[in-house]
């Protein structure tokens, strides 16, 4: 599938562009977006023969290694995507298969994230949010995803324009310097139903109490 198809998937799902564009910002860090992609320096077998493998019941997908869009990782998960791509009857590695999998995941053990992704503007939340709660993974490299999604909503999204968020600006000693300073290292406004973190708003008033006593 074409980026444009994959984009035009999830806005037709109710995405918002920018929620379109953090999924396919976390795919892209996570498989370089090739759907049948198994975790790369992991099997000797190539994606495709890997595949086939899978489909033919000659390898143990479900405690396995990582495979496709997003990586599927988890046993629990790939057991709920392999029943599902049996009972679509098509690959594990089709694309639309993974693709409408995604969707039903989200909206069935995600639904926080697939009400914000329904939602919200902030491609740099979204795709915090996709990495930290949807792949978790080991190393949380949010900086590198949200790049990707630039990219795709620089593609794909009518041109508009995106605007940086100052924790990849050059860092100033201003209120909203210090808040993408935090959440460039972690430290979220808002939870994945949308409230606000007591954690984050206190240090931020702590600083700006700071800044206004010099």
């Amino acid at each position: 599938m074409t980026n444009r198809e994959i984009y035009d998937f999830f806005i037709g799902a109710g995405f918002t562009p920018e929620g379109a564009c953090a999924m396919m910002g976390n795919f892209m860090a996570e498989s370089s977006m090739i759907p049948n992609n198994a975790q790369n320096d992991m099997t000797k077998l190539t994606d495709a023969q890997y595949t086939a493998a899978i489909d033919n019941g000659l390898l143990d997908f479900v405690d396995d290694i990582g495979y496709g869009y997003a990586q599927w990782t988890l046993a629990s998960r790939k057991r709920k995507f392999l029943s599902f791509a049996k009972a679509s009857g098509t690959s594990v590695g089709d694309p639309m298969t993974q693709l409408r999998f995604c969707l039903k995941e989200l909206n069935e053990d995600f639904p926080s994230i697939a009400k914000a992704l329904t939602a919200s503007h902030d491609l740099f939340q979204l795709t915090q949010l996709v990495c930290n709660v949807y792949e978790n993974p080991a190393v949380k490299n949010v900086g590198t995803r949200y790049e990707y999604a630039q990219d795709f909503y620089n593609e794909l999204a009518k041109g508009n324009t995106v605007v940086v968020p100052p924790a990849f600006q050059k860092p100033d000693v201003t209120v909203a310097g210090f808040q993408g300073l935090m959440v460039g290292n972690g430290y979220w406004p808002y939870d994945v139903d949308g409230v606000k973190s007591p954690t984050f708003f206190s240090k931020l008033r702590e600083f700006v109490d700071d800044m206004e006593k010099c």
